[in-house]
């Protein structure tokens, strides 16, 4: 009987491992692509008619997308979520699309009275002011919003106020840029591993509603997370890096802006680390 018993607790390890079609498809997709309307590309209704039982197809699409409508924004290419994730994706697609009519596409910004644009956390990846076509919109809470780039693994710009009106993005599908709705209060120029570092995007996961960012950057592997101050504005700013030597940051010091960090030591907006501290470390960015 040990090796059914060993057998199935196996099975059943290796199916709770198993991708999440919807959070993948909420991370990657949701920002380009409604239920039953065109917005930047081709809703999951016609994307069933296009690909069902077509999973193959899909996945090499997804992987390797080109220009298919005269005045549409080519799709980036999704192949850092790996061919497992995007068949859990199609799944998903082909599931709650079924049985749905396509809608004509709605004037106003999709999302202005839709539950999820008041949500918070929220994440959009969204064409961005000053930041790469690659850049996420994050909206921490009420207060407190910030821009990451994927395109060049940095943090561009935060803010606070409102979050962002979409729709100047939905109504150029995809041709104009989301307006911050708020005051910038703080900008990087540079990636804080500096301005020349080589950068690999590895993609992100969402825990508690938040991005966790993965990236390499130089020799070192990095991820990246953010959370609220809770209370005022600003926000924390959660690193770990995988590194043998000692590590140097640079956060250049800006007007209005309060940093203080929970390991190593920071002096003049330059914070290093030993090895082991840069394992872990927080560092809170007050904005007055």
């Amino acid at each position: 009987m040990k090796p059914i018993i060993l057998t199935l607790t196996f099975a059943l390890s290796v199916a709770s491992a198993a991708p999440d079609g919807k959070q993948l498809f909420t991370t990657n997709c949701s920002a380009c692509h409604m239920l039953d309307q065109m917005v930047v590309g081709p809703s999951l209704v016609e994307m069933r008619s296009l690909y069902d039982g077509k999973s193959d197809d899909f996945v090499k699409w997804s992987i390797a997308p080109q220009k298919k409508r005269p005045g549409a924004i080519e799709m980036p290419s999704q192949a850092h979520i790996g061919e497992e994730g995007l068949r859990a994706i199609y799944s998903h697609v082909m599931e709650v699309s079924k049985g749905v009519l396509e809608k004509k596409q709605e004037k106003g910004d999709p999302y202005a009275a839709a539950p999820m644009h008041l949500a918070r956390p929220q994440v959009q990846r969204i064409f961005m002011p000053n930041a790469s076509p690659a850049s996420i919109a994050v909206a921490l809470d009420d207060t407190n919003s910030l821009c990451w780039d994927a395109g060049t693994c940095r943090l561009r710009y935060a803010w606070t106020g409102g979050f962002i009106d979409g729709f100047p993005y939905w109504k150029g599908n995809g041709s104009s840029l989301a307006t911050v709705l708020g005051t910038v209060k703080y900008t990087e120029q540079a990636s804080p591993f500096g301005k020349d570092a080589l950068v690999k995007f590895l993609g992100y996961k969402v825990k508690g509603g938040l991005p966790v960012f993965r990236y390499k950057v130089g020799a070192y592997q990095v991820t990246e997370a953010y959370s609220p101050v809770g209370e005022g504005s600003g926000f924390v700013r959660s690193f770990t890096v995988v590194t043998t030597v000692p590590l140097i940051l640079d956060f250049p010091a800006q007007s209005g802006v309060s940093i203080t960090a929970d390991k190593g030591k920071l002096d003049s907006g330059k914070l290093s680390l030993t090895p082991a501290e840069a394992a872990a470390f927080n560092l809170t960015f007050s904005l007055k």
